[in-house]
């Protein structure tokens, strides 16, 4: 049975998918659970960054097959499911980042890069299988992965449903980082710390921007880029940037 794992620490929290007796494969009621935790995440305020991670080996297998698909209604259960951890992670107005070890798979290869960062353990792999078993993707998977790699290279994975390991990963664009084992939990530590520490407001805006200008032209980007500066300009983030600037220092940003 998936459990859903929730701890704070350091203005940073943490999201684990615990079900490792089957490379933490997540259950529809799990999907529900995890999706309102990332709400939740989203409107706190001390929060300043959010981990996804899987427990033990592995980060995610995708849907627990083990109990059933196929329910009264699929799309109900996507959408208040799978499709709502999706658009928690797209939407979050704070950096996410994704943890991966071991497999990343179906549902869970999209979960991962449904995050903003992904960074991969050497022994990592990714793989969208869900024609593997005469499934169309979802949970996003059609959405994200051809903004990261490209039309061409999303139909390659998500047709033939081969995996890719993290270097690979690297060098499509679906992973931030490969990094050894003996160094992963040091270097994702440091990662997140840094994003801790950037100014969240202004981190939020970025997100939006890039992931919306991509629709708009050239005027309409130009616009909505000068709206968010308007939104940054008043904040307190802003202000400690300029002081720390003209000071010589590094900035103390409180997200605020």
């Amino acid at each position: 049975m998936t459990a859903i794992e929730v701890t704070r620490e350091d203005e940073y929290a943490t999201v684990v998918i615990s079900n490792p007796e089957r490379k933490n494969a997540i259950s529809a009621a799990a999907c529900q659970e995890m999706a309102a935790e990332l709400r939740s995440l989203a409107t706190d305020d001390e929060i300043r960054c959010v981990v996804v991670a899987g427990a033990g080996e592995d980060f995610c297998s995708g849907i627990d097959l083990a109990e059933g698909i196929g329910g009264t209604s699929v799309s109900q259960e996507l959408e208040t499911g799978l499709n709502a951890i999706a658009t928690a992670l797209l939407r979050m107005g704070k950096p996410t980042l994704a943890r991966v070890t071991g497999a990343a798979v179906g549902a869970g290869a999209s979960i991962a890069t449904a995050c903003d960062f992904v960074y991969a353990e050497a022994g990592a792999q990714f793989g969208w299988g869900f024609t593997d078993i005469g499934l169309a993707p979802d949970t996003g998977a059609t959405y994200v992965l051809p903004r990261l790699v490209g039309v061409r290279r999303a139909l390659d994975l998500l047709m033939t449903g081969r995996r890719v390991d993290a270097e690979r990963a690297v060098e499509l664009g679906i992973a931030t980082e490969a990094i050894p084992g003996d160094a992963f939990d040091e270097t994702v530590a440091e990662r997140v710390a840094t994003l801790v520490s950037r100014p969240t407001l202004a981190l939020g805006e970025t997100k939006r921007l890039v992931q919306r200008n991509s629709h708009r032209s050239l005027e309409e980007a130009l616009r909505a880029e000068a709206r968010a500066q308007e939104r940054m300009v008043v904040t307190d983030d802003f202000s400690e940037g300029v002081q720390a600037f003209f000071q010589g220092r590094d900035p103390d940003f409180e997200g605020a």
